[in-house]
């Protein structure tokens, strides 16, 4: 055997299989293991999906369905800068002359009117000063939001995972989370068994299924939208690094493993050790 076919036929197999299991792998294990915290917006559909946060109460069908109805206008009132920094004074607001109200809505000092406030300097020195009022006690603050209005929107802890059913529902795909949870699967439990070649033809066609799902559902809008030769670097690269890897798993799938593979140890064995056909002379 010649140096490049024996490179053909276990270097560059070895170096797919290696390749695809750090794609796979690393991604299959924070989708399984990893917490994300998701966005309002995301959380109100997982929601609708029926997932729950981990640390969160099973919501309420009512609250679910009053987030969808106007909890998006509620929760982006309780993102102004007023409830972003609380206890922090409320913000000037323009009166009808398009000055500050907050002159004319001014606490009185003691010993001081109303009247002397708003009346000219001069005629402020012949006010008779008056008996000294109590002051008002300030406002409350509130350093909270309502929960009867935050809780339908409320962001939302779950693994990883339900971002790739995010994705599956935006392309109107039915069962979202069990397409989820099975694609997070195979990505751990495959790039695993494609490192050590085992079972690697079965794992290279689901592999490669998943890449080519989501190069319609990412790459494909994106190249559709603004050319093929108009993307950014980033967008450029994502769109390669899915091309490639898609044809190292149809690649790993068609041609099989290699020789460095626990694929070919077990087959090889058992065709060894098969039972000997018995050869008849004439």
């Amino acid at each position: 055997m010649s140096p490049s076919q024996f490179a053909a036929t276990n270097i560059l197999p070895l170096l797919a299989r290696i390749v695809l299991c750090l794609a796979f792998l690393p991604q299959g294990w924070n989708n399984l293991m990893r917490d994300v915290e998701y966005t309002a917006r995301d959380a109100q559909r997982l929601r609708e999906l029926g997932v729950r946060g981990i640390t969160d109460p099973d919501p309420k069908k009512s609250d679910v369905a009053l987030g969808a109805v106007r909890g998006f206008e509620a929760f982006e009132a309780f993102e102004s800068p007023e409830w972003q920094s609380p206890g922090a004074p409320p913000a000037p607001r323009p009166g009808a002359n398009g000055m500050d109200d907050s002159a004319s809505t001014a606490t009185p000092q003691p010993g001081v009117t109303p009247a002397a406030m708003t009346a000219p300097a001069s005629s402020a020195s012949q006010t008779t000063p008056t008996t000294p009022s109590k002051p008002t006690a300030p406002a409350p603050v509130i350093t909270e939001r309502p929960n009867a209005l935050a809780s339908p929107l409320a962001p939302l802890t779950q693994r990883g995972l339900y971002t790739l059913a995010l994705l599956v529902d935006r392309a109107r795909i039915p069962f979202p989370n069990e397409i989820a949870w099975a694609v997070a699967g195979i990505q751990l439990v495959g790039g695993a068994c494609v490192l050590l070649g085992l079972f690697s033809r079965v794992w290279g066609l689901l592999m490669s299924l998943i890449l080519a799902a989501l190069f319609v559902m990412t790459s494909l809008p994106i190249i559709k939208s603004q050319g093929a030769f108009a993307l950014g670097a980033e967008q450029q690269n994502l769109v390669l690094a899915q091309m490639g890897l898609f044809v190292l798993a149809l690649g790993a799938f068609l041609v099989g493993p290699g020789a460095m593979s626990l694929d070919r140890a077990i087959f090889r064995r058992s065709k060894r050790g098969g039972p000997k056909r018995k050869s008849t002379s004439a």
